[in-house]
Order: structure tokens, then C-alpha cells, then sequence
């Protein structure tokens, strides 16, 4: 019994002759890792500022830039001396940049900046053949936590890891050798000032040969990487600090209805103005495309004007450059913020004015009327991971006719066929042309189902369209109802190795330019504005543009006022003469009607 009791008083110093051995054995552990970290830290690589600088610029410009050098190669082809003088040229010159910033503190921050700009680029101009300018910035910006996601895929995080990450890395962990701020400054200029004297010698050698291929295809230096893009990005900050000090004015001060109600002897006007999203002209069976892609709007008693462009090649530029009263040729996105637009003319008019959205957002177009934000309802009928199907456009369509008293126009704007996630656009049921690509990372498809899936998407907005129709033809008892439909853009789908949108518009494909435009107007419409249909329908093939949108809502509504240009209204030359909206001759243009913006431009 003693010797228990002495054995178990005996077992906490045991526990504590262990405890002391472990400690010891953690001392050594962590003297032996530090040891570790002192061999690691002294066969760190050490290396001149601007060596570091040099090999930084070669990553950049050769690793970095197929797009650019694939261009290049096509472009200079059987000019072998100017590709020479090119490669030599655009590497003094990134030699000259990047020693620029090789200085102590700054030069880490500005290579890992120049690398990481220059990889996340390379993503999407290797991929998709797209070019980062200031509006792909500001499309970059605007868009939502949904539509990025489709973006940023688990490919894409690994390139940015494998290229962009590690390079950073390692240019962090390189001890870097700075010599005296004096002397630095003198190497510095050293190899700055010879390197743009061969950048400069380089142009000069084959200058007829750069200034031609630049003339004939200007999007050639667009995909020189990180140059124009971090260059569009600046210009963006700039346009932003700048639109800052913008000063709204108003625009149709003297709009009112030529028949307004209720004095007049008539019913309810209420046209409902459908903004698509990436839908492209040249896949609408409407305009003659084979696929069966519109076969309920084929069904509809419509009218489908098959040659119209769009005003952009993006979201943020057209749609609100197509609420505008500026045309394509004088638009801006300062003179959008600085003038009111159509939503706020029929307002003025009287016009009840709503705005109801399925995508990413009005682009301010409807900051001074009421607007309702479906995308965020959530409403698990329609909706998935932040985006809901467009048939949320119309679950609600019925209820809101029922309480119109007076007219009305609604702006419903589409999801539509907003990529690379097509095959999300559409329900299961309108999954017809197969098999569809159901990825967001276009690699993993084949041209064939991207295509379908695009289709398919289509598919469901005709559908979508057909419903807005019918909505509006119930209700035909007691309102004279119009729909008009048009996309905001088209779509690249792989065409010449270009995919999806937002091309600069200069050089920008018909796939992306050139839009659906469908019209229906109902008999009571068209005999209470003396609109002949059949004038209309022979109008179909003449040109038209997202220019028209603008004077032509206003022409259907009746609206009158001195920036309506009759030219530009669809309706105004198919009006029978007898008109109760008479075309008045008018001394001033409208454009000579509009404030004078330009300070903000």
C-alpha cells in the first residue's frame, strides 16, 4: 500500500521530467528552423535593380503578349526586317519603362503591379480575342458578383496563379542590390535614354511599314500588354474623377401629348420598350437565319427591320446611348450623365414612366424614375446564384396592365443572351438545339454547342417577346398598346478566334453591331395615331439604328417637342396626312436645341 501511494505521488514528476523533454526537444526544433530560414534567406538570389528590371520586361513582353505577337507575325507577314526592328524596338522601350521605376521601395510594388495587370489581360485577350479599353473597363466595373463569377473560373485563378502569382513571388523574395541615390540615378539614365534612342532608331527603320499596318489595322497596339490596358484604365479613373462635376440638364422642357388625356376621346396609349441583352441580328430566323430560333414572334403579326446597328458593342455604352438624344456619331458617356434622356421626356410629357430590370443595371438611364430591380428579388422561381431567368419580366405583366389609367410606357431589360454562361439564360424545356455547351470557360466547349447554346437562349427570348405581345393584346379592350424590341449589341461567337463582345466600335465585327429590331402595334394603336402598317413593313430592309429609339418612342406616344426629329421617327412618314399629330415645320434642328456640354466632355 506504501508503495502505491509513493508511486502515485511519484507520476506528476514523471509527467513533469516528460514535459521538460519535449521543450527541449521544441527549443532544438525551433533553433535548428531558424537555421533553416538563415540558409534560405542567405541563397535568396541577389540581383541589380535593373537586371531585375530587364528580366522582368522580357517576361512581360514575350511571355505575356501572344495575342500581340500573333497579330504581329499576321500583320508583318513577309516582313521579316520590320518584325526584327519591332521586337528590338517594343523591348527598349519596356527596358526604359520598367528601369524608370527601379528604385528602392518602388521598384517591387511596380513590377509585381506591371505583372499581375499584365496576366490577368492576357486571360481575356488570349481567350477571347476582346481588347481591354476604357468602355471594357467601365464594363468591368459595372458589372455584378453574378455575371464576374462567370468570369472568374477555376482555370483562370490558376493562371493567374501559375503566371501571375509566382512570377510575383519571386521577384518579392529577389534581395535586390541598390547603389546610391546619385550614382543610381546616373546608371539609371544610362540605360533609359540609349534604350529610347533604339526604340526611336527602331521605328524610324521601318516606319512606312508601322504606320501602314497601324492605318490598316488599328487594333493591332490595342493588345500590347500591360501598355493599353493599364493606360485604359487610367483614362477611366480620369473620366470618372471627371464626371464627378456634372451638372444634369433638361431636355424637352416643352414635351407634352398632342391628344393628351382625359380630354381626349380615346383610350390608354402604353408601349412597352424591350431592351435586349447580346442578342445578334444574324442568328434571328426573322432576318433569314436557317435555324428555327423565332417561331412564336413568326406567329405574331410583327414587324422585324433587319438591317439596324447598334450604338455600341457593350452594355454601358448602348443602352444608355440608345435612351440618348444624341446619335452614335455624337455621343458620350459624359454628355449621357450631363442630359436628360427619353424616360425623362415622356415623364415630362406625363407619360407614366417605369423601368424594369433583369440585368445588370439601368447604366443611370433611369436614376429619375421609378425602377424596379429584379435581379435582386431572389424569387427562387425564377432566380439562381444572383440571376433570374427574364420570364421574372413578365410574371408580373398582367397585374401592372390591369392598373394603367392613362398612358404609359415600361422599359423591360433583358438578361437575354449575356455570356460566356448562355446555357443559364434558358429553362430545361427550351433546350432544343443539341447537344449546348454548359460551361462558362468556352475551352471546354466546341464552337458547335456554343452556338447551340447561344441559340437556345434566343430561343427563350422569343419566347419572352411573344409573351409581352399576348400580354398586351389581352388587354386590347380597353388600351392601344405597342411593343418595340431591340438589343443592345450583338455577339462574337468565335468568329475569326473572337468571342463574346465589346470590340472597339471602329473595328468592331457585324456580329456585334448589327442587332434584332421587332415592332407590333396593335389596330387600336395604329388607328388612334393614323399609323399605316403597311408603310412601315415596306420599310423593313431600309437601315436603322438604335438613333431611331429615341424620336420614335416619342412619335408613337404622341408626344410633341422641339428635340424630336421627325427624321429619325420610324412612324412619322407612315402617318396618314390627316394626322392629330401634324409634322410642324421648325427653324431650329434638335440638335441645335441641347446644352451646350462640352466642358464635360
Amino acid at each position: 500500500m506504501l508503495n502505491a501511494d509513493i508511486a502515485t505521488l511519484d507520476a506528476p514528476f514523471r509527467s513533469l521530467s516528460a514535459f521538460s523533454f519535449s521543450a527541449s526537444d521544441l527549443r532544438i526544433h525551433a533553433r535548428e528552423e531558424a537555421g533553416l530560414l538563415k540558409k534560405i534567406k542567405t541563397r535568396r538570389p541577389r540581383l541589380r535593380s535593373e537586371w531585375l528590371s530587364i528580366l522582368t520586361t522580357v517576361y512581360l513582353l514575350f511571355f505575356l503578349n501572344a495575342t500581340f505577337w500573333d497579330k504581329s507575325f499576321l500583320y508583318l507577314k513577309g516582313q521579316g526586317f520590320a518584325l526584327v526592328a519591332l521586337a528590338i524596338g517594343l523591348l527598349a522601350a519596356f527596358v526604359a519603362l520598367t528601369v524608370t521605376f527601379s528604385a528602392k521601395y518602388l521598384i517591387k510594388p511596380a513590377l509585381i503591379f506591371m505583372v499581375l495587370a499584365s496576366v490577368a489581360s492576357a486571360w481575356f485577350m488570349d481567350r477571347f480575342s476582346v481588347i481591354i479599353d476604357t468602355e471594357m473597363i467601365r464594363n468591368a466595373v459595372e458589372t455584378n458578383r453574378a455575371e464576374a463569377g462567370h468570369l472568374i473560373t477555376g482555370a483562370f485563378v490558376l493562371h493567374i496563379i501559375m503566371f501571375g502569382v509566382l512570377p510575383s513571388l519571386f521577384i518579392a523574395w529577389v534581395e535586390v542590390i541598390h547603389r546610391a541615390i546619385l550614382k543610381k540615378v546616373m546608371v539609371n539614365l544610362v540605360i533609359i535614354v540609349p534604350s529610347l534612342l533604339v526604340f526611336a532608331g527602331a521605328g524610324l527603320s521601318s516606319s512606312g511599314t508601322f504606320i501602314f499596318s497601324t492605318r490598316e489595322h488599328r487594333d493591332w497596339f490595342r493588345t500590347l500588354n500591360p501598355i493599353f490596358p493599364v493606360g485604359s484604365a487610367a483614362s477611366f479613373l480620369v473620366d470618372q474623377s471627371r464626371e464627378q462635376s456634372i451638372i444634369l440638364q433638361p431636355i424637352g422642357s416643352d414635351a407634352k401629348v398632342a391628344d393628351a388625356l382625359p380630354s381626349a376621346d380615346r383610350r390608354p396609349r402604353v408601349t412597352i420598350v424591350v431592351v435586349g441583352e447580346t442578342a445578334r441580328a444574324q442568328n434571328f430566323q426573322l432576318g433569314g437565319y436557317a435555324r428555327e430560333t423565332n417561331p412564336e414572334l413568326k406567329r405574331r403579326d410583327i414587324i422585324y427591320f433587319k438591317d439596324t446597328s447598334s450604338c455600341g458593342t457593350a452594355t454601358a455604352v448602348s443602352v444608355p446611348c440608345m435612351f440618348s438624344v444624341y446619335g452614335r456619331k455624337d455621343y458620350s458617356h459624359a454628355k449621357a450623365l450631363a442630359t436628360e434622356n427619353l424616360v425623362d421626356v415622356l415623364r415630362r410629357a406625363g407619360i407614366k414612366t417605369e423601368w424594369w430590370d433583369n440585368n445588370t443595371g439601368d447604366k443611370h438611364v433611369a436614376d429619375r424614375i421609378k425602377k424596379t430591380d429584379l435581379f435582386k428579388s431572389n424569387d427562387p422561381r425564377f432566380c439562381d446564384g444572383g440571376e433570374c431567368l427574364d420570364q421574372i419580366l413578365v410574371d408580373g405583366l398582367d397585374a401592372w396592365l390591369d392598373n394603367v389609367d392613362g398612358d404609359a410606357v415600361l422599359v423591360l431589360h433583358q438578361l437575354g443572351n449575356h455570356g460566356p454562361a448562355y446555357y443559364l439564360r434558358y429553362p430545361e424545356e427550351f433546350r432544343k438545339f443539341m447537344p449546348d455547351c454548359r460551361s462558362a470557360d468556352f475551352y471546354t466547349c466546341t464552337p458547335e454547342t456554343i452556338t447551340n447554346a447561344y441559340d437556345n437562349a434566343l430561343l427563350y427570348t422569343d419566347h419572352i417577346l411573344a409573351e409581352v405581345i399576348d400580354a398586351l393584346s389581352a388587354h386590347g379592350d380597353r388600351l392601344d398598346t405597342a411593343m418595340i424590341y431591340m438589343s443592345d449589341h450583338g455577339e462574337s461567337l468565335g468568329e475569326n478566334g473572337l468571342y463574346l463582345h465589346g470590340a472597339p466600335y471602329m473595328f468592331a465585327p457585324t456580329q456585334q453591331t448589327h442587332v434584332p429590331f421587332v415592332l407590333w402595334i396593335s389596330p387600336g394603336l395604329q388607328q388612334s395615331t393614323r399609323i399605316e402598317k403597311p408603310c412601315l413593313a415596306a420599310k423593313a430592309d431600309v437601315p436603322h439604328s438604335h438613333d431611331n429609339l429615341f424620336h420614335s418612342v416619342l412619335g408613337l406616344m404622341q408626344v410633341k417637342t422641339q428635340v424630336q426629329d421627325p427624321a429619325l421617327d420610324i412612324f412619322a412618314a407612315c402617318r396618314n396626312v390627316s394626322s392629330i399629330y401634324p409634322v410642324q415645320a421648325r427653324q431650329l434642328r434638335p440638335s441645335a436645341l441641347l446644352p451646350d456640354i462640352r466642358t464635360v466632355d
